[in-house]
């Protein structure tokens, strides 16, 4: 099926939209909440979610398929990505500790699209990164001092509006290449790159190595919304069901194990505050 202009602009739009949101209101989360909550919400496909939307508009379900087997895979780089903040923000300044996750995100995604689609190959590669993610951060504390203050609305405002522009920037690379470079992109660490560059402001060290500790723990979110697109989509395309429900399904399944991650941390405070 062939992009139709309008629809692709939409989905441009939209996905920026839904960024700028996403990215305001996490840290307003951070803020008032937990840099846990808040890094567990940072981790939800809010961002991912709404380029799968519109690639369904525009796209047969195998070539979902593959693009969600890039984007799994991918996840393996946004893990050792979240490592490397995680590991550098006491010693460099933000930018320079960006620099080099970038780097590591890059690397791994071009080996992602060197090895070839299929979902064990993915699996593989988030596993090993996820492995490697969990021995560099087991040590790092989830609770941090709260934040310095809490933005204004306008500065909010202000950080979502670039984190949109980020989001359309990439998202016009990704359409310029096929399912497997679009998928790889739709893992783009978008929100991560905005939240990181404005958090030292409000967080110190502490607060973001656990908030970045929170999300590589929430990325597990991720894994039920490729698996549906790429399980389910082209069986359910194949008996004829909605092409939405495979989508529908896989957001369900990564807020349910958002909100188990949330329950347990809750209850885990709750034995450790009444001991």
């Amino acid at each position: 099926m062939t992009a139709i202009p309008e629809i692709a602009g939409l989905a441009l739009l939209v996905r920026g939209l839904a960024a700028a949101t996403f990215v305001g209101g996490v840290i307003a989360l951070m803020e008032r909440c937990s840099p846990f909550i808040g890094g567990i919400v940072l981790a939800l496909p809010i961002v991912t979610a709404p380029a799968y939307l519109f690639l369904l508009l525009q796209h047969d379900a195998g070539f979902i398929a593959v693009a969600a087997q890039g984007s799994l895979g991918t996840i393996g780089a946004v893990l050792l990505f979240i490592a490397a903040v995680i590991a550098l923000v006491r010693r460099l300044p933000m930018p320079a500790v960006l620099a080099c996750a970038l780097g590591i995100w890059f690397a791994v995604g071009l080996l992602i699209r060197l090895l070839p689609p299929h979902l064990l190959t993915s699996l593989a590669v988030m596993a090993i990164a996820g492995l490697l993610a969990w021995l560099g951060g087991r040590r790092v504390p989830l609770t941090a001092p709260a934040a310095r203050g809490r933005s204004p609305l306008s500065e909010i405002v202000l950080r979502g509006a670039m984190a949109g522009g980020l989001v359309i920037g990439v998202s016009l690379l990704a359409d310029l290449f096929g399912p497997r470079i679009a998928g790889i992109f739709a893992s783009f660490p978008v929100a991560l790159l905005a939240v990181c560059w404005f958090l030292p402001r409000r967080l110190d060290a502490a607060g973001i190595r656990a908030a970045m500790r929170a999300t590589q723990i929430g990325m597990v979110s991720h894994i039920p919304f490729f698996c549906c697109l790429i399980l389910l989509g082209p069986a359910f395309a194949a008996q004829g069901l909605p092409r939405f429900a495979a989508f529908g399904l896989g957001l369900v399944g990564s807020l349910l194990v958002a909100l188990t991650l949330a329950t347990l941390r809750r209850r885990q405070m709750k034995r450790v505050n009444g001991a």
